[in-house]
């Protein structure tokens, strides 16, 4: 039996727990693997957790300070993963006592270099393996050669790590994974085809987070498409009641939705989706086969998702909503033949194993290791260590 701690973030968007859960998901179904998953905000404390869930406003209400916060850790991330590797350090010692794992996977890259860190210090022999969150803009932080194995989930973002020092034997591309609820429905229901007979069925979303002007989308494409829309907010109560009051004359053109956890269900009956450049919910609508008009991209980590999306001619970008009406109207156009280039592209870019692959990955990694019981053993609790570790960051991170 092999044991795997998954070091995840349960605030900091959905896409990191979408990704957790993914792969989960299928090693349930090995007999020989127990895992756990762990919040890695949550080694921290309660000051961590409410670190995490600040995420959101951030993203909504500052974005010039996230671009910023973004290029710090990009260009100096021992400045924030060196003080998190102290903060975290007592927590995660005290789960390997309770959870001693064979094989550490992280699917955040504020927990590569913190884990690694203090697995070196204690002379611990446990491989850490990374799986990298983002299609493209691969920070510094997700690139530690130290871990045993990085996989990238494009092409695009193995060329990125590289870049970033990375050597080619340390990395692997493993394609993006999808939640069965997804990569499932694709294998046996197909979106209805569009053919210009019938109002086109938008849906408007933003990520776990609900992020984006997604009032204006909505009233421009009522105002002027012949449509009828579906807008989720996520956890974003404030949009939600303001789209919600604000579009209540148009009747039952326009539903609004909160947070949801059946959102294939609302993916499956559309014909287009607009949303932000957010990698889980692009691949999403890539494992359907649901064209996208993507309206921006967060600073940093998602800069370059909505160019990549276009290479690959799996949607098209609107960059304003003064513009969508305009911009769906061409899709629409001959019966919906835009949209049928891009549903076929989407599944041929699209592979629906991914998460399967990557548990195989992962679980063939950890048959072949064999345990090595701690140099230091459990006397990593006492305060002697603790204190000896302290002392060590203090030189290297003073302050």
């Amino acid at each position: 039996m092999k044991k795997i701690m998954i070091l995840s973030s349960n605030f900091t968007g959905h896409g990191h727990a979408s990704i957790a859960q993914a792969l989960t998901e299928q090693f349930d179904k090995y007999d020989d693997i127990r895992y756990t998953v762990v919040d890695g905000f949550e080694l921290i404390g309660k000051m961590g957790v409410k670190m995490s869930k600040i995420y959101g406003p951030i993203t909504r209400n500052a974005k010039e300070f996230w671009k910023m916060s973004y290029a710090l850790v990009d260009q100096h991330p021992q400045a924030l993963l060196d003080p998190m590797t102290v903060a975290i350090h007592d927590r995660f010692i005290a789960k390997l006592c309770t959870f001693m794992p064979d094989l550490i996977l992280t699917v955040h890259p504020f927990f590569n270099g913190t884990i690694l860190n203090i697995l070196e210090f204690y002379e611990l022999d446990i491989p850490v393996y990374a799986l990298q969150a983002d299609l493209i803009n691969i920070t510094a932080a997700w690139c530690d050669p130290r871990a045993k194995l990085t996989l990238c989930p494009t092409r695009e973002a193995y060329e990125c790590s590289i870049k970033q020092g990375m050597p080619p034997k340390k990395l692997r591309i493993c394609g993006f994974p999808t939640r069965a609820q997804f990569t499932e429905a694709a294998r046996t229901r197909d979106t209805e085809e569009y053919d210009g007979s019938r109002p086109l069925k938008c849906l408007i979303m933003s990520g776990g987070e609900g992020s984006g002007n997604l009032l204006r989308y909505a009233e421009e494409l009522l105002k002027n498409v012949f449509c009828t829309v579906e807008v989720i907010c996520g956890r974003n109560r404030k949009m939600y009641e303001k789209i919600k009051k604000e579009t209540a004359s148009y009747g039952s053109r326009i539903k609004v939705h909160g947070f949801l956890t059946d959102v294939h269900e609302y993916m499956l009956s559309s014909d287009l989706i607009i949303l932000r450049g957010s990698p889980n919910t692009m691949m999403e609508a890539v494992v359907l086969g649901l064209p996208m008009v993507i309206t921006g991209s967060l600073p940093g980590q998602e800069a370059d998702n909505p160019a990549m999306m276009i290479a690959h001619n799996l949607g098209v970008i609107c960059s304003n909503p003064d513009i969508i009406a305009s911009i769906v109207g061409t899709l629409m156009r001959d019966g919906g033949k835009r949209l049928r280039e891009i549903r076929n592209a989407e599944r041929e870019y699209r592979n629906l194993d991914n998460a399967i692959n990557i548990a195989q990955i992962i679980h063939d990694e950890a048959e072949t290791l064999q345990h090595v019981p701690p140099k230091k053993r459990m006397m990593l609790m006492t305060n002697h260590s603790r204190e000896a570790f302290r002392r060590y960051f203090s030189k290297i991170y003073p302050g």
